[in-house]
């Protein structure tokens, strides 16, 4: 159905305003999450720059069916994918802060159908969208553990003499 296909190419979107609302009372894991994201797309940029593997023949818009601008920059590469990285960094991080397996059952979902519409409309091949949900996750670890440690430098005690 066309509607799955919308929501994963808003996955990233719909994930990370999801997340703003659940990490809104842990604001040091907020600010973290927010700077991980901006750090993920510059990091997707980068490699795409890097690897330079382009897209799969027949690249297709969610929308209308055809791509009806060409790609320029950065933009006309695959490797990684930048929703799979979105999508599986907002997942990873809010699992690892709030431990919710409803919510993190939501979000894998949402992952899935942003993964699947990457493929199925030729943004990404499969190689191409497990590279970029391996980052993401990686990207979302290593933000976790310096959010936790900044997180509990700030909650310790000043003992005076």
């Amino acid at each position: 159905m066309k509607v799955f296909d919308y929501i994963g190419f808003f996955g990233p979107q719909i994930l990370f305003l999801v997340s703003l609302v659940a990490l809104y009372s842990q604001k040091t894991f907020l600010i973290v999450y927010v700077i991980a994201m901006g750090f993920n797309s510059l990091l997707n940029f980068a490699i795409k720059a890097l690897v330079k593997q382009p897209r799969p023949n027949g690249d297709l818009n969610v929308f209308n069916g055809k791509r009806h601008r060409p790609r320029i920059l950065s933009d006309i590469y695959g490797m990684p994918s930048g929703h799979s990285q979105q999508v599986f960094l907002s997942t990873v991080f809010v699992y690892l802060v709030l431990k919710n397996n409803k919510l993190t059952f939501f979000y894998f979902i949402l992952s899935l159908l942003t993964l699947t519409q990457r493929v199925n409309y030729k943004n990404h091949t499969v190689m191409q969208v497990i590279v970029g949900s391996c980052v993401g996750a990686i990207v979302a670890y290593l933000a976790y553990i310096m959010a936790k440690l900044y997180d509990s430098s700030t909650k310790r005690t000043v003992r005076y003499m």
